[in-house]
């Protein structure tokens, strides 16, 4: 396996501080469980079952519900490093959501199975980060619970500021992906922000938001 995939495996929290040697007993010899996935195509699909989870060792993607009615939202944004499908993976359950690349990504493929019967300190790092995930949902939830696009935009940055201890603060998202990640209409997201921006409450450059200095500690 290439050493770089080797680093941003090791810097995961499931495999942190483990040396190359315990790491080895959990991958492939072929390295047959790592892919790579083009630009817009579909990692894991809705509905699907699987018995393993993702690390993306390259590229981003996105977490996201298809509606029926043909609408989008965003549950999540994924950076290399970062774990995916974990608790389906574990349950067998059916994806309740598809995992979409962003660009060209590359993902590593693991088994909870082999994981739990192999190491207790990894089972346990495993319920953390599942935990972890569960609290984001949570915070997502807070986010898109107020009724107005205004108060939905102020309750996510301000959870980006509190957590970044800044009152200037950067998304993940274009556009696009914010709206569907607030669950509004991306034209209507955009005069609000122009409205609030014109009223002095936001400053914005692109992806880079600056807001007032209360914001970061919560007040």
């Amino acid at each position: 396996m290439d050493n770089k995939y080797i680093k941003i495996i090791k810097s995961t929290p499931l495999f942190h501080g483990m040396s190359d040697e315990e790491i080895a007993q959990f991958l492939r010899p072929d390295g047959s469980g790592i892919k790579s996935f083009r630009k817009e195509s579909y990692i894991f699909h809705a509905g699907d079952k699987t018995a393993y989870f993702g690390i993306l060792l390259e590229g981003k993607a996105l977490i996201e519900r298809n509606e029926l009615w043909g609408g989008r939202s965003i549950i999540a944004s994924l950076e290399a490093g970062q774990l995916f499908g974990e608790v389906y993976a574990c349950t067998g359950e059916p994806l309740g959501v598809s995992v979409c690349a962003k660009e060209q990504c590359t993902v590593l493929f693991l088994s909870p199975e082999s994981i739990i019967k192999e190491s207790s300190t990894l089972t346990a790092r495993l319920l953390k980060i599942t935990a972890m995930k569960n609290l984001r949902l949570n915070e997502k939830i807070q986010v898109i619970t107020p009724r107005t696009i205004r108060e939905r935009v102020m309750a996510y940055l301000s959870s980006l500021a509190k957590k970044s201890g800044s009152h200037i603060v950067t998304t993940n998202f274009d556009r696009q992906q914010l709206a569907d990640f607030l669950c509004v209409d991306r034209s209507a997201l955009s005069t609000e922000l122009g409205k609030m921006h014109r009223e002095g409450l936001i400053d914005l450059n692109g992806r880079e938001f600056i807001l007032p200095e209360n914001c970061s500690r919560g007040t």
